[in-house]
């Protein structure tokens, strides 16, 4: 029973935005090598959605991820250099999913390229809303935190322009 009451309690302390509970903050390296594996998934998904994707719509957010992430990965390396900590020569390696994801893609034109993209990107923009707003709210890093609290609103655009989409 005093199991059960820690847990309850322990869930309650967690933040909460906009009535769901928000991930505790990853370590700060942590979070540099999610941010920038996340940033290269959309800049490479968004690079094919606009060679290979089929509507007027999806060419357009693939452009419109490669600008965005290019700059989300500027204020994450700024946030670095301020903080002192080493950046890398060379962006992350995609992780298992984002990497599976993209194989898929590759294979993908027109209508067919445009399903699987938009479905992609909701997936893989709700994993790096999670990611920046538990940073935001609790990153042990202060510059971070602000680059987090900067890249936040932007996904949230992201994820409101791909349910347009049908995502």
């Amino acid at each position: 029973m005093l199991k059960a009451v820690l847990i309850g309690a322990a869930t309650l302390s967690l933040p909460v935005i906009a009535g769901a509970a928000i991930m505790p903050a990853p370590p700060t390296a942590d979070y540099m090598m999610k941010a920038g594996q996340s940033d290269q998934f959309e800049i490479q998904t968004g690079r094919l959605a606009e060679t290979q994707g089929g509507s007027h719509a999806v060419k357009h957010m693939g452009a419109k991820m490669v600008a965005d992430h290019t700059k989300s990965t500027k204020l994450v390396m700024a946030a670095a250099k301020k903080s002192h900590m080493p950046t890398p020569d060379s962006p992350p390696a995609l992780d298992r999913d984002q990497q599976a994801m993209l194989s898929d893609l590759q294979d993908k034109h027109g209508k067919a390229f445009d399903t699987a993209y938009v479905s992609d990107q909701m997936t893989a923009h709700q994993k790096a809303l999670d990611l920046q707003q538990s940073y935001a709210m609790g990153g042990e890093n202060p510059h971070f935190r602000a680059a987090a609290k900067k890249i936040v609103p932007v996904v949230k655009t992201h994820i409101a322009m791909l349910k347009q989409m049908g995502g």
